[in-house]
């Protein structure tokens, strides 16, 4: 939810440069660019969840058993 009211807030802003007249490209790529990396932090965290939940040695084995 935070990312949400985050992300509103940073529409407002983009949205006072227009009314302004300060709008500018370089603020959009900026906030494109923000996201992009976040997405892609995501997507790392999420490949490493799974590789770590794929390994064999995280499955239940009888050989281990005590």
């Amino acid at each position: 939810m935070t990312d949400i009211l985050e992300f509103i807030d940073e529409l407002k802003e983009l949205q006072k440069l227009y009314h302004t007249g300060e709008l500018r490209d370089f603020d959009f790529n900026t906030k494109i660019q923000k996201y992009e990396r976040e997405v892609e932090r995501f997507e790392a965290d999420m490949e490493e969840q799974a590789s770590t939940f794929w390994k064999p040695e995280a499955f239940y084995s009888p050989v281990h058993e005590v």
